[in-house]
Order: structure tokens, then sequence, then C-alpha cells
């Protein structure tokens, strides 16, 4: 397996003397939903679709309650998903009520044993 890459050629809008050059950008190949990646994992083990798309199910929501209720999740070998949070900037403690604060995103840090599988990968250059 390799990731195939194409140069890209750098932009530079700021500088008065703009640099030349290429740079390497990942080309994907597509997207594997859900239905894909359990017909994938399913080929590989003894779980069906049906039972893999039901855990996938039930792990996406049981992500979101324990988010909700205020826990970072860890899934061993796939990273930890935190919720970071957004308000206006008050002058006092007093100033900021509940309502007043929503969820900017949710994170996601890769494992480190991904990030190490994911590094040992080679390259492809693909034509144009």
């Amino acid at each position: 397996m390799s990731i195939p890459y194409r140069l890209t050629p750098m932009k530079d809008n700021i500088s008065k003397a703009p640099k030349k050059g290429y740079y390497a950008q990942v080309v994907t190949k597509g997207t594997v939903d859900t239905t894909s990646l359990c017909h994938i994992i399913s080929s590989g083990c003894t779980l069906t679709v049906a039972d893999l798309r039901a855990a996938i199910e039930a792990l996406s929501s049981s992500i979101a309650d324990c988010l909700m209720d205020g826990y970072n999740v860890n899934i061993d070998g796939l990273g930890t998903f935190s919720v970071s949070a957004e308000s206006r900037v008050v002058d006092s403690e007093e100033d900021l009520r509940a309502p007043s604060v929503s969820v900017k995103n949710v994170n996601y840090r890769a494992a480190v044993s991904l990030k190490k599988a994911v590094k040992n990968s080679s390259f492809e250059r693909v034509k144009k």
C-alpha cells in the first residue's frame, strides 16, 4: 500500500519576491463510508456486517454521550476525542452564564500507535 501524492506549485500572494517551488500534496482516492468499512472489517473476522454496523453506531452514540457529559474519550489504538468551548469575552466572572457558552468543536488527537503505523507508509507520485 502506498499513499498517492502530486506536486503542487507554491502560491505566495504576500511577498514582493515570491518563492517558487513545489510541495507534495496527498491525493485522496475517495472516502470509505461506514458500510464499506463494515465489509472490509467483516472480511477479516467472524463478525457480520450488521454486527459491525450496530457496534459503530453504538460507539458513535456513546462517544457523543460521554462528550456531552464532560468526559474526554480515549479509544486505544485510535485516539482521543474532546470538546472545546467558546463564549463571548466578559469583564467579570459574574457576567458569563452557561447559556452563553457553546461547543466550538469536537477535537481528535490520533493515538501514538496510529501515527507510527501511518508514518511507516510509502508514497507514490501520481501522474497529472
